[in-house]
């Protein structure tokens, strides 16, 4: 059986129940699925998937405690029991009919030994408006202030019949070889900023390849106005923010604070200076290729 393990931290959101019945109802083989769930929140305030319990494991947590997102994905992977796929997901997503045998035929026509499917799917308004939009590829957009790479999505990608090589991660929409979840483990130091590229640089140096679906399979609500934020209720997150920042400097070589990443570095399968080549992206310098801006790839025997 092609089983999955649906990853997803939520943060007191009210489109979390939403999220996993319409994952269920839109499943070709819904029995295939279990949900890892990391769920901060308010106990009476803020709802909990009781209808769908069959296909949860909960990890409750008061949202005080919270630290932060990636903090609660790190909790989401240790509900994992043994799944051979997990799509980690947010917690306002939409989905299309079929989309799990999607996604696995998808991933089955990548063209790796170890591929990793993700885009930043088109948008949805509450409850169940759909966009327009097509499959796209991951761009790089700028680097900010604070020296992190902004991701946009570029060309599309719908006349394809495959999914297309790239070089850069969604955390809110990724698809893999449960594999995955023992090569680049969720580093709970982070915090929001910088998540992406953490991702797509353990990756690539820990032998993946990175890939952008060719067809939609889900849809995600992006605006979220109004609803609670995790810096908004923690006074003390610019603490944890500068935490994860040292830490991804340390990783991207920027600077060298004497940090010891342990798991949650560089892989040795490939250098970050050969990830540099392939994407376009010098961290150093903040420079970005015209190739890093669209989104394309130099080819891997040009390196």
């Amino acid at each position: 059986m092609c089983q999955i393990f649906v990853q997803i931290a939520s943060y007191r959101d009210s489109e979390l129940i939403a999220t996993v019945r319409d994952a269920v109802e839109k499943a070709a083989n819904p029995q295939n699925l279990s949900f890892g769930i990391v769920w901060q929140g308010k106990a009476g305030l803020d709802p909990l998937p009781i209808e769908y319990l069959r296909y949860c494991r909960l990890l409750l947590v008061d949202a005080d405690r919270s630290r932060g997102v990636c903090w609660a994905r790190s909790k989401t992977q240790l509900l994992w029991d043994g799944e051979p796929y997990t799509l980690q997901i947010d917690s306002h997503m939409r989905f299309v009919p079929g989309w799990d045998e999607l996604l696995l035929h998808m991933l089955a026509h990548c063209s790796s030994p170890k591929p990793l499917l993700t885009a930043y799917p088109p948008a949805y308004t509450p409850p169940d408006a759909l966009h327009s939009g097509t499959p796209a590829r991951l761009a790089a957009s700028h680097f900010t202030e604070q020296g992190i790479l902004s991701l946009v999505s570029g060309i599309s990608l719908s006349s394809y019949t495959k999914p297309q090589l790239g070089m850069f991660v969604a955390a809110g929409f990724w698809f893999a070889s449960s594999q995955i979840l023992s090569d680049i483990p969720y580093d709970p130091l982070l915090y929001f900023q910088g998540e992406e590229i953490n991702l797509a640089v353990r990756a690539w140096t820990h032998g993946w390849d990175i890939f952008h679906p060719n067809q939609i399979a889900c849809y995600h609500e992006y605006t979220r106005l109004g609803k609670p934020r995790h810096w908004e209720d923690h006074h003390n997150w610019w603490q944890l923010d500068q935490v994860a920042y040292q830490r991804l400097k340390q990783l991207l070589e920027m600077e060298s604070s004497g940090l010891d990443l342990d798991r949650y570095g560089l892989g040795t399968q490939r250098s970050l200076s050969s990830y540099e080549r392939f994407s376009g992206v010098d961290f150093k310098r903040y420079e970005l290729t015209a190739g890093a801006r669209s989104g394309l790839p130099m080819p891997l025997h040009c390196q």
